[in-house]
């Protein structure tokens, strides 16, 4: 039995702050683009809360924006930078508990280092995983080198979550020369879900059977080639490594052992984050399943309101919209104290005109649109 009420508890999960130091670090033209959202990004505190309250949103688990240290060639400098970012995150979470979470910044230009990084901030902040910004310099999560990585997630039994930037370089140059419109809206989910599937495909599940990744925007545009990609995958894969072995002798750990299907609920979670329609949410709950699906804004880049408006009409049982709004995020970042926000700020006057802004800046965008 479906039903429009809004849950009376919700976790979101992809939600970006900016710090000061790698703005500076930006070049001028990206300075000039986050410039409209640079205050509410840098913002982690009443604000923050406020805009927060009067959607009804209960709890943030935050992590930096991209691109983070990602970027940067020089890899003492990503470390030094990491833990700076961690230990003001930190103070953050220390600050308001009740409100905020954190995922580490990891210098991922050094695997042993990241993995100590999600180790300190783990044991010692509680932190709840890590968001890694898609590739390092080229390097995928499925190269040999971050296997340090992913054994030390395993064992503290964190999720890493799987964040898009743009493409490398002569990807970029390539396809979307000219075009950094079409690089957000089209390039980064396939870059970020190519990333997953290039993991799959190698059998980095295999190697680390209980690791855990969240990918966001409603699953990277896998969901809808999800039927092609079981079948290309699985059986194509399979009959690779068929093909090895019998030249070989022996199965090569570079194929996937299982299906696609197999990993996709085992290992994988994705997140509503900056996707709010329902046909497209109905695709991905038909393959995914709820019990991989978690709720996430993309905050300061998406509105609040409009997220809270998509999850309230999402066509759900009681049940299955709690484990979509808070219970399946409790569960995989165990977070199982999350106060609801107090009931009247979300009826404030604060937030009737808030809610109404909103309304009246998505009918305006919707119109220009069309």
């Amino acid at each position: 039995m479906a039903t429009q009420d809004k849950p009376t508890k919700v976790i979101a999960l992809e939600e970006a702050f900016l710090y000061p130091k790698i703005f500076e670090l930006y070049p001028v033209e990206l300075q000039e683009k986050y410039g409209p959202v640079k205050e509410k990004l840098s913002d982690v505190g009443p604000g923050r809360i406020k805009r927060m309250d009067e959607a009804g949103i209960d709890m943030q688990v935050l992590s930096h924006v991209q691109p983070g240290i990602e970027m940067l060639e020089d890899r003492t400098l990503a470390i030094q930078l990491s833990k700076e970012i961690n230990n003001w995150l930190s103070g953050i979470v220390q600050k308001y508990p009740s409100r905020f979470a954190g995922f580490a910044t990891l210098p991922m230009q050094s695997p042993q280092d990241a993995a100590d990084e999600l180790e300190r901030t783990v044991k010692e902040f509680g932190f709840k995983g890590a968001l890694i910004n898609g590739h390092t310099h080229g390097r995928y999560l499925d190269h040999e080198s971050f296997s340090v990585l992913l054994s030390k997630a395993e064992e503290l039994n964190v999720p890493i979550y799987i964040h898009p930037t743009d493409p490398p370089k002569e990807i970029s140059e390539y396809y979307y020369e000219g075009s950094s419109t079409l690089i957000t809206g089209w390039g980064w989910g396939v870059e970020t879900g190519t990333h997953l599937l290039r993991m799959i495909k190698a059998g980095v599940f295999d190697r680390h059977p209980k690791l855990k990744i969240i990918i966001g925007h409603m699953g990277e545009l896998i969901p809808f080639c999800y039927s092609r990609l079981s079948l290309s995958l699985s059986m194509g894969e399979w009959l690779l490594a068929a093909q090895e072995a019998k030249k070989t002798g022996s199965r090569h750990e570079s194929h996937m052992q299982k299906s696609f299907n197999y990993y996709m609920k085992q290992n994988v979670y994705i997140t509503t984050s900056g996707v709010f329609d329902q046909p497209v949410f109905e695709c991905a709950l038909a393959f995914i399943g709820i019990d991989n699906m978690m709720f996430s804004v993309d905050d300061p880049f998406r509105d609040n309101f409009e997220a809270m408006d998509f999850l309230s009409a999402t066509k759900l049982s009681k049940e299955d919209k709690d484990k979509l709004a808070h219970g399946n995020a409790g569960k995989i970042l165990k977070l199982s104290n999350v106060p609801a926000s107090p009931p009247n700020s979300k009826n404030s006057i604060s937030a009737f005109k808030a809610r109404a802004k909103s309304k009246m800046g998505r009918m305006l965008l919707s119109f220009l649109v069309k």
